[in-house]
């Protein structure tokens, strides 16, 4: 079941009735989770039971820390075996193939060929966001930043909760745990009028713009005879396709969430006005970011390890492996380590301009350009699978420069969903206190609700697309 289909927005609605008719917060908890365990088990059935171990072990696991930190005992051995089970799991379902693959290719470099079986297993939804959510709240239990939770209903909607459970963000304890065991924000009218806004806004931004855009993306990248200039509109596209699917993605599980009163982590900021790498990671997939920032980086020693190459080197391993976080190939390694490396360029490149032409508009508006670019050429790393074609791509980048024809031609029909795009920014901004994301007008943000739902009704794309971040 998917938010872009009628069987998801009929589920929702149905969900959204029950929950305000049910009275007390455990009883509507006890529905969220059984609503939640249903979401989930449409799309998967057998893979429900992988969801239900998670969260076995997540439980658990933080009951046995918080005992021995209640007793003044040492927990790592718990910490460090909970986080290899779950770890396990996923490598499992997820990452078990590839590594096979790559060590029987390892070994036929050397003379040797081992016939190393593979599981070729399909890959559970969703199963990187709560494994990784459920990981985080165990740390938090280890280091004391939350008790765990005793209450196994509240525990396990707080890792199934299903607005957010298939695609992110990926939730912190301190944040939907704490909405899930309090009593939860009061609806307001305030509250609904954003949510209902960020709900029309995330469908335009999939099934309008990500959708459309997706048969021009998919064409151009299997086009027979590719050149520069169509590589270079294919990769615009797909990185407006992209954001329009993911950050759609989480405008919708925030809005239909504000409508029962919880407030999910902000995911995406514009992330293409970055002036910076480093700031285009504050904007992009913001709970990973930090989930990796958190709880990889800083355990590596972050910015306190004394020397340069080993900062340095925290960098490039925490993008890496959040490169390989999105999938089990070669192209998200690189597509991860190229962050990390241009990351570091940008903190050489602060280090070395003038702090005065940095702070101008025009430094501003440079680095804005060049962070556009650098991650418009990164897409080519996460869109393409095929080292080999990746290889071929840059020879044309090089050398073909001819076809402008059609790709002008490509350009101009994805023009009016990067023009649709462009307005909804504009008009989020204007509707909305930038900081606190609340309405500022009643009237015109019902105005622009319905011109949203006239857009989605009339541009929708006649072949929707499953969300790209599914299989994450």
């Amino acid at each position: 079941m998917s938010f872009n289909s009628y069987g998801g927005i009929l589920f929702v609605a149905l969900v959204l009735v029950v929950y305000h008719l049910i009275r007390g917060r455990r009883h509507q908890n006890i529905f969220l989770l059984a609503a939640s365990l249903y979401f989930y088990a449409t799309s998967s059935l057998i893979f429900t039971s992988l969801l239900l171990g998670t969260i076995y072990i997540g439980y658990t696991s933080g009951l046995l820390i918080q005992a021995r930190k209640d007793n003044g005992e040492r927990s790592r051995t718990h910490l460090a075996l909970a986080i290899t089970m779950l770890l396990i799991v996923l490598g499992i379902f997820k990452y078990y193939d590839f590594f096979a693959e790559s060590f029987a290719e390892t070994l036929s470099l050397f003379g040797f060929h081992a016939s190393i079986s593979t599981l070729s297993i399909i890959l559970p939804v969703g199963i990187s966001f709560y494994i990784f959510q459920t990981i985080g709240y165990i740390i938090d239990v280890a280091r004391g930043d939350v008790r765990a939770e005793r209450d196994p209903v509240d525990f396990a909607l707080f890792v199934s909760f299903f607005p957010q459970l298939v695609a992110g963000p990926i939730e912190r304890s301190g944040n939907l745990l704490k909405q899930v065991k309090l009593d939860r924000p009061k609806v307001t009218a305030n509250g609904v009028s954003y949510g209902v806004f960020l709900i029309a806004q995330g469908y335009v931004k999939k099934v309008v713009i990500a959708d459309n855009l997706a048969p021009y993306v998919n064409t151009i990248f299997s086009h027979d005879n590719l050149s520069a200039p169509l590589i270079i509109v294919g990769l615009l596209l797909f990185a407006i396709q992209i954001y329009g699917d993911f950050s759609g993605y989480t405008d919708i599980a925030r809005g239909y969430s504000r409508l029962m009163g919880f407030r999910i982590l902000l995911n995406f900021d514009r992330p293409y006005i970055a002036t910076s790498p480093a700031n285009f990671w504050r904007r992009w997939h913001i709970s990973l970011s930090n989930w990796f920032t958190e709880y990889v980086y800083f355990s590596l020693g972050g910015n306190r390890s004394k020397s340069s190459a080993r900062r340095s080197g925290n960098v490039l391993a925490t993008m890496t492996l959040s490169g390989l976080w999105h999938g089990a190939s070669a192209n998200f390694i690189i597509w991860g380590a190229y962050h990390g490396v241009v990351i570091l360029l940008g903190r050489v490149v602060k280090g070395v301009i003038p702090r005065g032409l940095s702070k101008s508009s025009v430094g501003k508006y440079l680095g804005l350009f060049i962070t556009f670019w650098l991650m418009i050429y990164g897409w080519m790393y996460f869109r393409i699978t095929d080292f080999e074609q990746i290889m071929n791509y840059h020879w044309l980048l090089v050398n073909r420069w001819d076809g402008w024809a059609p790709a002008i031609a490509f350009l101009g029909q994805g023009m009016i969903f990067l023009m649709i795009w462009v307005i909804i920014d504009a008009f989020e901004l204007f509707w909305l206190k930038v900081h606190d994301h609340e309405v500022r007008g009643r009237i015109g943000i019902s105005v622009y609700i319905a011109l949203m739902g006239a857009v989605v009704f009339l541009l929708h794309a006649e072949d929707p697309s499953s969300f790209i971040y599914f299989r994450f």
